[in-house]
């Protein structure tokens, strides 16, 4: 999916959609300015992504009324039947028996913005196929209150597991305790509860905190800038108890640490806000730090192009930035997440749970890597 260009990902989402019965003949596709917001692209390239859709016959366009999913007979999209895998194979699913015709596995997930969530959900949605069931995403965009819908909606559909990717913020727990009522297989994604008795897979996000200071000390760096959103949910408080671990083993003293939390709603302004305010708070502390830790890849982004204005952009890719996940930016390191391993592991210990009627509670870690420009 990465080497594919941008107009082609965005139709591989929308039949995906369509393929899942998430979109149906007659549901109204996003428009170009939405999808563009969604997937941070050129309307340009929405427009290319809608209009090769509709030279396939998969959508119709109207003038002044929208993009609409087409009649399925217009191209044939389908979901293989129970025990078939996307080729016309059969499957070699690992359970002992296959599951009933029209076996379901409910999914939950924030959003399909962000490349790793896309990833994922590719992973997850081929390894449920492969095992012959039918995955059905919902989409809780960022709301709790949305995630409990769609617990509901798929209680409703009686999917035989689910697969949580929750919001994780620890005053919204109810999603996930809402979810354990069901009594059906349950895997978290992304986010774990350590006093919960239910089976988590996330990245080693303590490791990748670690590797991410190693590596500034690594070059010399004694002075850094920490940016990150607050420690909400286990994977922002786990990469800064790897980073806090890393600062004692190396010597860095707190004193040489600067620390900037960014509110959440940092991440929903438009890409100039974020970037101006980091701007400011770069000019005021420049000869203060000398290097970035981000917590998250956006707030890398926003660093570098804040760093650009106040340096220029040849002084700005000498600047020593980590994060975590590719902000595809030449010369910024990042802790790279085993985003397909997470996916199959998730979706082995579902198929476990369904298999023996037992789970395999705790955490389940994947581990992360170092990456750095050649």
């Amino acid at each position: 999916m990465k080497d594919m260009p941008l107009y082609k990902q965005i139709q591989h989402a929308i039949k995906s959609q369509i393929a899942l019965g998430n979109l149906r003949p007659g549901d109204r596709i996003p428009s170009e300015k939405e999808l563009a917001e969604q997937f941070h692209v050129s309307l340009i390239t929405t427009k290319n992504a809608l209009g090769g859709l509709a030279d396939e016959g998969i959508v119709v366009r109207t003038k002044g009324k929208g993009t609409f999913v087409a009649g399925e007979a217009a191209f044939g999209l389908r979901m293989p039947p129970p025990g078939e895998a996307p080729s016309g194979k059969p499957s070699a699913a690992p359970v002992d028996e296959a599951p009933p015709a029209g076996a379901m596995i409910g999914m939950i997930i924030p959003s399909m913005r962000t490349k790793v969530e896309q990833r994922l959900l590719d992973g997850i949605e081929s390894a449920v196929n492969e095992r012959g069931y039918t995955l059905v995403i919902r989409v809780s965009r960022g709301s709790a209150a949305k995630e409990r819908e769609s617990i509901a909606q798929l209680r409703a559909l009686g999917i035989a597991g689910l697969i949580l990717f929750p919001i994780g913020a620890a005053h919204e727990r109810q999603t996930v305790d809402t979810a354990l009522a069901l009594g059906c297989p349950l895997v978290l994604i992304d986010r774990y509860y350590a006093d919960l008795d239910v089976a988590s897979v996330s990245s080693d996000n303590r490791a990748g905190g670690r590797m991410a200071v190693a590596h500034l000390a690594g070059q010399g760096h004694r002075q850094l800038a920490l940016l990150t959103p607050p420690p909400e949910h286990s994977v922002v408080v786990d990469r800064l108890a790897g980073i806090e671990e890393a600062l004692a083993e190396h010597g860095i003293a707190e004193a040489s640490l600067l620390r900037v939390t960014v509110p959440y709603d940092w991440f929903n302004v438009p890409q100039e806000s974020a970037t101006a305010a980091l701007e400011g708070w770069i000019r005021m502390r420049q000869a203060a730090f000398a290097a970035v830790v981000a917590v998250d890849v956006e707030l890398a982004r926003a660093a570098y192009r804040a760093l650009v204005r106040v340096f220029g952009t040849g002084e700005a890719q000498r600047k020593s930035i980590v994060t975590f996940d590719d902000p595809e930016i030449e010369g910024i390191a990042y802790i790279r997440q085993a985003i397909a391993a997470i996916g199959e592991r998730a979706v082995a210990l579902l198929m476990d749970q369904l298999r023996t009627g037992t789970s395999s509670p705790g955490q389940h870690v994947v581990p992360t890597e170092l990456k750095t420009s050649p």
